[in-house]
């Protein structure tokens, strides 16, 4: 399914939306209407946010609101991403990824490359 710059997709058992390009009151309308057609009741929602370019400032009241009146729920809703701090409701949960140096997979003990963060 694709409506303008979100695109939502099942992936084991949990929907994800992506998002791309500016987020705005508009794009917050359009997003829970997306989460509302498509999340079946089981698992998580996973909204992407590394390709939002710019965040307007009304949507993430807009957000709440829409959240809060269509009664998705929030607290099976997650962010990923830095962009996913300012577009979050308050009491949301975001999940920031770190950077990792090329080459390291982060799980190996005693790696040089983490005695150089």
């Amino acid at each position: 399914m694709y409506e303008g710059n979100i695109e939502a997709n099942q992936r084991n058992g949990n929907l994800h939306i992506n998002l791309d390009g500016h987020f705005s009151a508009e794009v917050a309308f359009e997003l829970t209407s997306t989460i509302a057609k498509s999340y079946n009741g089981k698992g998580n929602i996973f909204v992407h946010t590394a390709k939002v370019t710019t965040i307007a400032p009304e949507s993430r009241t807009t957000l709440s609101d829409q959240i809060t009146m269509l009664g998705l729920p929030a607290e099976k809703m997650y962010m990923t991403g830095v962009k996913g701090l300012d577009i979050s409701p308050d009491k949301g949960k975001v999940i920031v990824y770190e950077k990792r140096k090329k080459g390291c997979c982060g799980k190996c003990k005693n790696c040089s490359c983490h005695s150089k963060r």
